[in-house]
């Protein structure tokens, strides 16, 4: 009996012990909600993930609905990442990271088109050639506003394009807004969902007899690099003199995808500048890189970002090519994936980077050195206006970014007398 009491009383001890420590720790009184003040442990300590469980043990027995511990938790990891306070930072689970690498990978089952979040709007910014987006006649600038039915307009891009993939050879009914003001209009079409192996580098002469050749690169995808060898190879062999590299509405994508490319331009020198928590530059050097040989001109817009904006900088800084078109975004930072189990990823802002010239491009964007801007439409014009506009035709009088960009190469092989 005397051995039972000292039993007792030893977890009673141990009991009001971690109570103790518990109230001291966080100001509060577990179960009784009485709080006393703020507790003596530091933010971060142990203290607020003490904090963090005590409210996950109140929702889940106290809530008036049974709840899902498991969304808890997930909602959790995803508010902690939103608390860092860094548009590029976020938790996704293992169905947002799917979604997120589907088109890095380099190909994916959809219709077919590049889209960005503008303001409330999921908007088209190219349809991919001989894809269901093309066939169907959606046009750069079309906005997306429902997806079989349903008002998408408002929801963030990631769940939009969620919404209008799935299996192939099922159809997705998009309702598109066109145009602006009285000349909007706004109707339905209906696509079937194809395989799409996405070719986010090509190329082809624009002036054959002139060697003035153009490759396009839309994302940095891990198909990206073959992709553009095959492109620069079948220009080569038609008698390349000089390249437009046409990094508009490219939003980056894998940085070792884009450092390869540069070493394709870029024989000797840095490519960029990696900056980490230490603060200290780190180069990225582009020895035993081949070099282009040819005189470049590379197109930027205020929709190149992130890896485009390493490539176009490297260009530049290293006196490879010039910059034709309109400051770029200035997204100056690299994003690690970190695993968090289960399929789920922690993207996180683990690196700045510095141009060659060690200057910094976040919120900035890089000035072209030639600035040259689409024409601007009145908006109730915009819809006819830029029909069948396709970024790669330098007849059309429309890109007088490309067209700058010809007559520029035009003057280069003109002072190296055409050698």
């Amino acid at each position: 009996m005397k051995r039972s009491r000292v039993i007792l009383t030893v977890i009673v001890l141990l009991v009001v012990t971690n109570l103790v420590t518990y109230s001291l720790a966080t100001g509060m009184v577990p179960w009784l909600g009485l709080r006393w003040g703020a507790g003596l442990f530091r933010p971060g300590s142990d203290a607020d993930f003490a904090r963090l469980y005590h409210q996950y043990r109140v929702l889940m027995t106290k809530y008036v609905d049974e709840l899902d511990g498991h969304e808890l938790i997930e909602g959790a990891l995803h508010g902690m990442a939103d608390a860092v306070g860094d548009p590029y930072t976020y938790y996704m689970d293992p169905q947002e990271y799917e979604e997120f690498d589907l088109p890095l990978s380099g190909e994916y089952v959809g219709v077919g088109m590049t889209v960005e979040q503008v303001g409330d709007y999921v908007t088209v910014v190219l349809p991919f050639p001989d894809s269901p987006a093309e066939r169907a006649g959606l046009r750069p600038r079309d906005r997306i506003v429902g997806v079989d039915g349903k008002d998408v307009v408002g929801v963030p891009l990631d769940i939009v394009a969620r919404l209008i993939r799935g299996e192939e050879g099922t159809p997705v009914v998009l309702t598109v807004l066109r145009g602006e003001g009285e000349a909007e209009v706004r109707f339905d079409v209906t696509l079937i969902r194809e395989r799409i192996v996405i070719q986010s580098a090509k190329g082809k002469m624009l002036y054959p007899d002139e060697g003035l050749g153009y490759i396009q690169i839309t994302d940095f995808s891990r198909k990206t690099p073959g992709q553009f060898d095959t492109a620069l190879a079948e220009l080569r062999a038609q008698g390349l003199k000089g390249l437009v590299l046409d990094l508009r509405n490219n939003g980056g994508g894998y940085l070792d995808e884009c450092v390869t490319i540069a070493r394709r331009f870029i024989a000797e020198g840095t490519i960029l500048y990696r900056v980490g928590r230490d603060g200290e530059p780190r180069p990225v050097e582009a020895a035993g890189g081949e070099g282009i040989g040819v005189p470049v001109v590379v197109l930027i817009n205020e929709w190149t970002a992130s890896a485009a904006e390493i490539l176009a900088g490297a260009i530049r800084d290293n006196g490879v090519g010039v910059l034709v078109g309109v400051t770029s975004f200035g997204k100056g930072t690299v994003q690690t994936p970190f695993d968090m189990g289960g399929g789920s990823v922690l993207r996180l802002t683990t690196e700045r980077w510095l141009r060659p010239n060690k200057e910094q491009i976040a919120d900035e964007g890089i000035e072209p050195d030639t600035v040259v801007s689409l024409p601007v439409v009145d908006e109730t014009e915009s819809a006819s206006f830029w029909e069948g506009f396709t970024w790669s035709d330098p007849e059309d009088p429309r890109d007088t970014q490309l067209r700058r960009a010809v007559e520029l190469l035009r003057q280069a092989l003109g002072e190296d007398g055409g050698s």
